[in-house]
Formats: structure tokens, C-alpha cells, sequence
């Protein structure tokens, strides 16, 4: 009686985890990146000062326009992005709303589309959805886990309508260079591509590049649908609140479609973005001072267990060390590794085929934990070999 769609799109192996600990509390979760930190006060005060306001109503389809003009304001100081708030931006209900109505308004069933791999599992999903045929693009260890222009070049035939980037990446915390984005940039010009980026990490970057993004880069704009997210920069993942800028074209399809699916997102999530935009940043300064101090004591506490190769990780906050030493399929080690020390980390294949072989753990939790959790791997690991 479902529908045939529904076959296609798989379960996200990370969810399935995460709901077998569900309840307990003798664990030490490392599976989801949900920041330990909490929203930021002036952006809560703000929500709140909203439903005395009476921003309790259906606002326009892509959000209110004041904050779309403080998203307009961050477009343009953090991204180097000129976009219009009346037309070339819009909310949406977080950064997975947007990848979904990105992929359905552009995605022709039949039409190919290149996806990181191992990558964020939704990629995939959506891709399916939209009717679309997803073609892995390999991230490799060698490479840092980022995009390469030649890499994408070998997967480009007369049939590929788009490719999705998503640095700092999901699981591997992988970067692509400012280098090697010009390059992508060039090759979707020429081959008349367009590009899903999926920036919800811009952020949580650790080496000292200044990053480019793709929309910004020239004669990428209009072929470009940039997606931002509240969720890890300001500890709002509950709140279900993002940010796009496309051309005026694409803007007005997401926002049609949109329309029908949830009309807009939560106008007291909107009026939070706005102060999260608008206000002061020194919160997410501190934010990823401790994570780059969590992602130096996971690097080196990862590194000194036996049979463990982990290059520190160049964003987001996971670390996905090679676990291949141990001869087992990364779901089997997860599930050895959970019932023996009571660390909870995702196997590698939940994130494609490319990504077995390696485990990811969350860092995004007390340096404490994070400690412990090193303490207990070590203990036992080893012992595998």
C-alpha cells in the first residue's frame, strides 16, 4: 500500500543507534552532533520577547522580512554572499528542510547527482526522493576527506544536473581547499551544473585559511543554493531554523513549494535567528575555542590507542579515525565496542560504502567524557589486534 518511494529512501543507520540507547544512562553517547552547549541567552530572551509580541502567526512564506535582511547582513560579513532579502533569500525549517525543497525543485527524475561519500546520510535520501540517481563521489583519507575538482571531473557525464558539496563535512570533518573549490566552481560553469551547498559547519573550521564559499565565487550565484544552519553554530538544534540564498529563480520555486509542505518555519524560531545574526558572536567565538581543545584531545587520545590512524580533522566536530587494523566490518566493531565499554560511536558504512573502515565519534560533549570515553576504547581495542 506505500508507495514505491518509500523503498528508496533508507532509514538513517545513525538514528537506529541512537534509539537502542534510548533511555539508558549508563552510556557514554558519542553518536549525534547535538552540541553540549546551550542556546546563547540573548537569542532565547529574543524568542521570548517574540511570543509576548505576538509572533505567533503565519508569516510570509520565506519569513519575515527583517530577518531575512539579517540574514542578508551575515551573507554578506561571513560568506562574502550579496543577496537580495526581498528575493534571493528565505527560512526554512533548519538546514534539512532546505536540502530537501533544493533537491525536489531541481532534480528531474533520471538526472544524476554527485554526493560526498562517505557523506551526511540525508544527501542520499534526498537525492531519492527527488527521483534522482546519486553517484558517490569518493572522499579520500589521503585527501583530507575533500572534494578534489579531477575527482568530480571523472564523474561528470551528459546526464548530471547537480553536485552537493558539504565542507567542514559530515562524518569526516574533511575541507575542501580554497584551491580545489575555484576549480569545482570552473568545471560546473563549463558542464552548465548546479551546486547544493550545505554550509551547516561553516564555522567549525580549524586550520587558518580563510574559507571561499562556492555562491559567492563569480557566475556561481544562479547556480548555487547555499544552506545555513542555526543548529551547531548556536546550539539550536531543537529549534528547526535555516537560511538559503539562491538566485530569485530558485528562491521562488523553494518558496512555492514550501508553501505546501509547512508554509514557513516557526515565526518564533525566526525572530531567534534574527537576534542569532544580528547580535553578538563573542558566543560562538568561545564555542569553538573548546571545540578546537576537544578536537586536539581526541586526536591525540584516539592516536595513542593501538590499531587507531586518525589525522586530526580540518572541521566540524567529529573525528573518524581508520579502524581497518582490526579486521571488522565497522558496524560489527560499534556493536563490539558498545557492549564492551559502553561508548556508543556510528560505523563508518552508515555513511556510504566509502566509509567502511573507519567509526565516527561526536566530540561535541565534556572534555571529561571525552576522556573517559578515550580510557575505555583504550582498554579494550587493543585486545583486538
Amino acid at each position: 500500500m506505500l508507495a514505491e518511494r518509500n523503498i528508496s529512501v533508507p532509514a538513517s543507520e545513525i538514528r537506529k543507534i541512537f534509539n537502542m540507547i534510548t533511555g539508558r544512562t549508563d552510556v557514554f553517547d558519542m553518536s549525534v552532533g547535538i552540541p553540549d552547549f546551550d542556546t546563547p541567552d540573548h537569542i532565547k530572551e529574543a524568542a521570548k520577547r517574540a511570543i509576548d509580541d505576538g509572533f505567533t502567526k503565519y508569516t510570509h512564506n520565506a519569513g519575515l522580512i527583517e530577518v531575512r535582511e539579517a540574514i542578508a547582513t551575515k551573507l554578506k560579513r561571513d560568506n562574502g554572499i550579496d543577496a537580495n532579502p526581498e528575493t534571493e533569500i528565505m527560512c526554512t525549517a533548519g538546514g534539512m528542510c532546505a536540502l530537501v525543497l533544493a533537491n525536489l525543485i531541481l532534480v528531474n527524475p533520471g538526472d544524476e547527482v554527485i554526493y560526498p561519500d562517505p557523506g551526511f546520510v540525508s544527501h542520499y535520501a534526498h537525492i531519492k526522493l527527488a527521483e534522482g540517481v546519486p553517484i558517490p563521489i569518493q572522499l579520500k583519507k589521503e585527501n583530507g576527506f575533500g572534494v578534489t575538482a579531477e575527482d568530480v571531473e571523472k564523474l561528470i557525464t551528459d546526464k548530471t544536473k547537480m553536485i552537493v558539496l558539504n565542507s567542514p563535512n559530515n562524518p569526516s570533518g574533511g575541507i575542501i581547499s580554497n584551491t580545489e573549490l575555484k576549480k569545482i566552481a570552473e568545471l560546473c560553469i563549463e558542464n552548465d551544473i548546479y551546486v547544493i551547498s550545505d554550509d551547516a559547519y561553516e564555522k567549525f573550521r580549524y586550520d587558518n585559511e580563510k574559507p571561499l564559499f562556492i555562491g559567492a565565487l563569480p557566475g556561481m550565484k544562479e547556480r548555487t543554493v547555499s544552506i545555513f544552519s542555526l543548529s551547531k553554530t548556536y546550539a539550536m538544534t531543537g529549534w528547526r531554523i535555516g537560511a538559503v540564498t539562491s538566485s530569485s529563480e530558485i528562491l521562488e520555486a523553494m518558496t512555492g513549494l514550501q508553501e505546501h509542505i509547512i508554509a514557513m518555519p516557526t515565526a518564533v524560531s525566526q525572530k531567534a535567528a534574527e537576534a542569532a545574526f544580528a547580535g553578538p558572536q563573542d558566543c560562538v567565538d568561545e564555542m569553538l575555542q573548546t571545540f578546537a581543545k576537544r578536537r586536539d584531545i581526541i586526536t591525540k587520545g584516539l592516536n595513542d590507542i593501538e590499531g587507531i590512524e586518525l589525522d586530526p580533522p580540518g572541521g566540524a566536530f567529529y573525528a573518524f579515525p581508520d579502524i581497518s587494523s582490526y579486521g571488522m566490518k565497522s558496524y560489527d566493531l560499534v556493536m563490539k565496542i558498545m557492549k564492551e565499554t559502553n561508548v556508543v560511536t556510528i560505523h563508518g558504512s552508515a555513511f556510504g560504502e566509502f566509509g567502511e573502515g573507519f567509526i565516527r565519534l561526536c566530540y561535541a560533549v565534556s572534555t571529561e567524557r571525552i576522556e573517559e570515553a578515550i580510557s575505555r576504547l583504550d582498554s579494550f581495542l587493543p585486545k583486538l589486534l
